[in-house]
């Protein structure tokens, strides 16, 4: 776990860099701008991503030992049926916004998903910390009061 740490502060600090160095998200369709440093800016957004994804399924199975250990190969199974519906769902997304760029700029395009992003990540640990964390806190105070 000490290493997904560390790979998170770097890409924390990476993520803030690019944003004092660029003034903001940088943009990898800028005029004059490098191959390495389009592909270097892409390349922390999907680790990022990617270590979103990672975080959340440690959080998931973190709590699976003992009595709950069983439920770690349907988690895993919902796991390789997700990836294969990211796959699926990227082929479909690539179209539709190749097709919604035609008549909206990238940059706003990229705005509104980043958005809806993160109001979907706000959602979904808002529930998970509720069902997790307040459940079990609110579980175990009533039984110390009964």
């Amino acid at each position: 776990m000490g290493g997904v740490c560390a790979a998170a502060l770097v890409v924390i600090a990476m993520i803030i860099w690019q944003g004092v160095t660029a003034h903001g998200a940088p943009d990898p369709t800028r005029l004059n701008t490098s191959p390495t440093a389009a592909f270097l800016d892409i390349g922390v957004l999907v680790f990022r991503e990617g270590l979103e994804c990672i975080l959340v399924l440690a959080a998931i199975t973190a709590s699976m030992t003992g009595s709950k250990q069983p439920y770690r190969r349907p988690v895993a199974l919902g796991t390789g049926i997700a990836f294969a519906a990211t796959l699926i769902t990227w082929f479909i997304a690539v179209r539709i916004v190749g097709q919604l760029s035609e008549s909206i700029p990238a940059l706003h395009l990229q705005a509104a998903t980043g958005l809806l992003a993160v109001i979907v990540l706000l959602v979904i640990m808002n529930w998970f910390f509720h069902k997790i964390y307040w459940g079990g806190w609110i579980r175990a105070h009533n039984r110390r009061r009964n």
